[in-house]
């Protein structure tokens, strides 16, 4: 059966286009147009779709309105798409994430690679259960490994992707300022979403969040996140760069790239985490990490939208342990007890 589609979209040229890129596909069928929030909960209950494709800046009931509606009446896959981070000076897109919209792309030009990213978000997403049995913490975390390294651990590395600003948002929301330890974060977006991602997870927890640049001090109780368009490498035991090397895999930002600086710059003294994400990134640098003998994890299936970067990591051996959003916080946390240090 084809993936059945709404588009949602205040303007009539933006509606056309999205129409024309997604109906050209064989497995695709755009079922319904709203050009109105109000018009696609009422189109969203009718149809029954297998994804929804929302515009954020609508008059009337704009698009956070709408997603949090959809998701409180009839819950289906819903994929951003807009073209600025930054609405009426303000960084709101990723407000959708929270209200329970699954990812974000940027709006497409008729024949380029945002269109061929567009299908591919549609056919990953469409399938995506948006109901989650959500299970209880954990009592114990591999007390035994984590208790050996917990004094040692000076730097936490994360990657993410797909699902992956929601599930950090999990993940870090109940670190405070006084984390004692930096982290540095690789998180996939569209080119010039990053400064608005920093600035929005800045908002939403409570340890300060921000883009990384070259020559940034590595400050416990702070995260720095890769831009667009650049790796994010740690260049000594104190201080991050930026690298303009090719992309990896296809992405610049790589984890991959990230990860191996971490195992050469702090060795046993890291611990690195994979979260929710397509394709395979992070897994190669994950597993040189280990064999440094730092301690790696991933997110387990059950709790990721996109199981890809963690599988991969599982299957190569660079995880050695899968646990779910809240597993992980106790893990981290459980490995960056003792004193405060920079």
């Amino acid at each position: 059966m084809p993936i059945r589609v709404l588009i949602v979209d205040d303007s009539l040229v933006c509606r056309e286009l999205l129409s024309n890129i997604l109906g050209q596909q064989p497995d695709i069928r755009v079922v319904g147009l709203a050009s109105r929030g109000k018009e696609a909960i009422e189109l969203n209950r009718k149809l029954l779709p297998d994804l929804v494709t929302m515009d954020i800046q609508m008059p009337g009931m704009d698009g956070f309105a709408t997603i949090e509606a959809i998701m409180a009446s009839h819950p289906v896959p819903i994929l951003v798409v807009t073209s600025a981070p930054v609405l009426k000076g303000v960084d709101q897109t990723f407000r959708a994430i929270a209200a329970g919209a699954l990812d974000l792309v940027r709006k497409p030009e008729l024949a380029n690679e945002d269109a061929e990213e567009l299908v591919t978000r549609v056919r990953m997403l469409a399938g995506v259960k948006v109901i989650r049995h959500v299970r209880p913490r954990p009592d114990r975390v591999e007390v035994g490994r984590v208790r050996e390294t917990a004094r040692r651990v000076r730097l936490v590395a994360i990657a993410s992707s797909t699902g992956g600003p929601k599930a950090l948002l999990e993940l870090l929301g109940g670190f405070t300022p006084q984390f004692p330890r930096p982290l540095v974060l690789t998180q996939h977006l569209p080119d010039g979403f990053s400064g608005s991602f920093a600035r929005w997870l800045d908002e939403e927890i409570s340890m300060p969040v921000r883009e990384a640049r070259e020559g940034d001090p590595l400050r416990p109780g702070e995260v720095l996140v890769a831009p667009t368009g650049a790796h994010l490498v740690v260049r000594s035991g104190s201080m991050v760069g930026l690298s303009d090397e090719p992309p990896v895999k296809s992405l610049r930002p790589s984890a991959d790239l990230m990860f191996r600086s971490v195992a050469r710059v702090f060795g046993a003294e890291a611990l690195g985490v994979v979260l929710t994400g397509m394709g395979q990134d992070g897994a190669d640098g994950l597993l040189e990490m280990r064999q440094a003998g730092a301690v790696c994890l991933a997110q387990d299936e059950a709790s990721s939208l996109i199981f890809g970067m963690p599988r991969a990591a599982m299957q190569n051996g660079a995880a050695e342990q899968a646990l779910d959003l809240a597993g992980l916080s106790a893990a981290i946390l459980e490995c960056v007890k003792g004193e405060r240090t920079g």
